[in-house]
């Protein structure tokens, strides 16, 4: 089975590195990376871009994970080809659109990108991916990953962050789909709140949930053979 594992905002397709290695060995897996990528100016293009690479791959069923703005990708994608989806998940990720108040914010994210640049904006962003304790005890590695994201062209993260603030509402994109659905959910996230995505859990039509209540929204690194184990018995059932 083609498995497809879309990275988040403030990231690249690296986060998936190790994590993969907790997967069944019996898939292919596909890590494309949009990191740095600036003519994008919506979640819609990102899904075309998606197609594009699952077409140049020769991929026609997949199941595709998105973790935060790939999970954005991921819903639009499934609302575009359906018919492409053998089962799809959000790792930390929502179906709703931003709030009026998160559309201001992001706003105030793409003009402080714009003036301070990557390097600045990755330094205070990306440790927020993170429960306290992890970050307590995990500071060297953190440190790390946040040099590989601080490289991101700033019109790329600029560009990520307009085309998150204009998305589509796919609330109802879940609500059809009649695939397996995955939604692992952080009790510790600050960007998608644990009652909203439990809330949103009761959309799916074939729900494969896990709550961590002490991750924040890095799962792939705050919990990796948990969220390993529970993707491997998703997989089983796509």
């Amino acid at each position: 089975m083609d498995v497809v594992l879309l990275h988040g905002f403030g990231e690249d397709a690296s986060v998936w590195g190790e994590f993969v290695k907790k997967l069944p060995t019996g898939h292919q897996y596909y890590c494309p990376d949009f990191a740095s990528l600036s003519h994008l100016k919506s979640i819609s293009d990102y899904a075309d871009w998606l197609k594009a690479f699952t077409d140049e791959k020769g991929l026609k069923k997949i199941v595709l994970i998105g973790h935060s703005m790939g999970g954005y990708i991921t819903l639009e994608f499934a609302e575009k080809h359906p018919g492409s989806i053998k089962g799809l998940g959000l790792f930390h990720s929502t179906a709703m659109p931003d709030s009026d108040e998160k559309k201001k914010n992001r706003d105030k994210t793409a003009a402080f990108i714009e003036k301070n640049g990557s390097m600045e904006f990755i330094s205070g962003f990306y440790p927020n991916m993170f429960s306290e304790t992890f970050k307590k005890d995990n500071k060297e590695s953190i440190d790390k990953r946040k040099a590989l994201s601080q490289k991101i062209p700033e019109e790329a993260l600029i560009a990520a962050t307009l085309a998150m603030k204009t998305r589509k509402d796919h609330q109802t994109t879940l609500k059809k789909l009649t695939v397996p659905v995955l939604q692992i959910i952080g009790g510790q996230d600050t960007f998608i709140p644990k009652e909203q995505a439990i809330e949103q859990s009761r959309l799916l039509q074939k729900p494969y949930v896990l709550v961590l209540d002490q991750v924040a929204h890095a799962g792939m690194f705050e919990a990796p053979e948990l969220c390993g184990s529970f993707i491997s018995t998703f997989l089983e059932n796509c």
